[in-house]
């Protein structure tokens, strides 16, 4: 009577044995499929800052559109709507994102402009009304550049800037800040 009931404890012990080994080479199968795809996997990080109206990603040395989007314009504020006292001071934080191979390029073009709005006692501001992606890593910003003397405004020129980044380790540099359309709008047609 011992030696059957020692024989069908005996079994279950061994059932439950081999369930639980089953049980643990699933798992550690899972583990080792889940450590590969970890290693092969760029992460994707989502930004969602609350001053903005929409999200956008950053996956290795990929950028969504909207973040292209997002940064055309900040870098247009930066170099567009300047006055004689605030041109260096937003340059100055736009070197922080220009690439090592435009940054002599983007700092000339800096003192330039400070001499030329100084000179001309000039102010410019620039509203933007359309910003496209044209390539991977450019995008196309169309909008209204006016310029004041004082408070009178002098002229305002409907202008397309492309706007060109590179990317290095998951990091977006501006490139190039160049206009590409230009055309003068009559006061007339400014106020309408």
């Amino acid at each position: 009577m011992k030696f059957s009931l020692h024989q069908k404890r005996l079994g279950y012990l061994l059932v439950q044995r081999n369930l639980f080994l089953g049980l643990t080479i699933a798992l550690v199968i899972v583990a080792i499929i889940q450590a590969c795809f970890l290693f092969t996997k760029n992460e994707r990080i989502i930004i969602s800052p609350p001053e903005l109206q929409q999200s956008y990603w950053v996956e290795g040395d990929r950028f969504s559109n909207s973040y292209l989007e997002e940064m055309a314009l900040f870098f247009s504020h930066l170099l567009l709507d300047v006055s004689e006292s605030n041109v260096l001071p937003q340059g100055e934080i736009l070197l922080r994102y220009v690439s090592s191979n435009a940054y002599g390029d983007f700092k000339a073009k800096l003192l330039k402009d400070e001499k030329r709005l100084r000179k001309q006692q000039l102010t410019l501001h620039f509203v933007p009304r359309e910003v496209e992606i044209i390539g991977p890593l450019a995008v196309a910003v169309t909008g209204s550049l006016r310029s004041y003397v004082g408070s009178s405004k002098v002229v305002q020129i409907q202008e397309t800037y492309r706007v060109g980044f590179s990317q290095s380790k998951g990091r977006l540099f501006l490139d190039s800040f160049e206009v590409i359309k230009s055309e003068q709008r009559n006061e007339d047609d400014a106020t309408s």
